[in-house]
C-alpha cells in the first residue's frame, strides 16, 4: 500500500509550496521500503555504514555501526532540522532496542524527521549486506 502512494507522488509536477520537498521525501521512503524486508543483520559486517534521506528542512545523515550482527549504534551526525524534539535521540535508541527498521513508533510532532531516520538507516544498513 505504501509503496503505491509514494509512487503516486512522484510524478506529481510543480515546484509550489512543499511539493519538491514532498517528492523527495517519498522518493527516499520508497527507496527505503523496497530494503526493509531483504535487511538480515547476520549478513552485515562489523562496521560503520552511512547514508543520508531527505527530512522537514533537507538531507538528513546517519551513521550506523553495526557488530556481531546486532545494530551498536544509531547516530545522527549532520542534518538541517530546527524542531526535530526528541526525534534525533528517540529513533536511534527504537531502532537499537527493536534491532530493525520495521515497526518503529516515530516521535510525535517530529513524524518527518523520525521517518528520515529509519529510511537512512534502513539505506546505511542495506549498504553493508553481502
Amino acid at each position: 500500500e505504501a509503496i503505491a502512494y509514494y509512487e503516486k507522488v512522484l510524478p506529481t509536477q510543480g515546484d509550489k509550496g512543499d511539493m519538491k520537498q514532498t517528492r523527495e521525501r517519498a522518493k527516499a521512503s520508497l527507496e527505503a521500503i523496497k530494503v526493509f524486508d531483504l535487511l538480515d543483520l547476520k549478513r552485515i559486517p562489523d562496521g560503520t555504514y552511512t547514508s543520508s534521506s531527505y527530512a522537514y528542512a533537507g538531507p538528513l545523515h546517519v551513521a550506523v555501526t553495526v557488530k556481531r550482527g546486532r545494530i551498536e549504534s544509531v547516530k545522527v551526525p549532520q542534518h538541517q532540522e530546527k524542531q526535530y524534539f526528541g526525534a534525533l535521540t528517540d529513533t536511534p535508541r527504537r531502532i537499537i532496542e527493536k534491532q530493525s527498521v520495521k515497526g518503529i513508533d516515530t516521535f510525535s510532532s517530529a513524524t518527518i524527521t523520525s521517518e528520515a531516520i529509519i529510511n537512512a538507516t534502513a539505506k546505511a544498513l542495506s549498504s553493508g549486506m553481502k
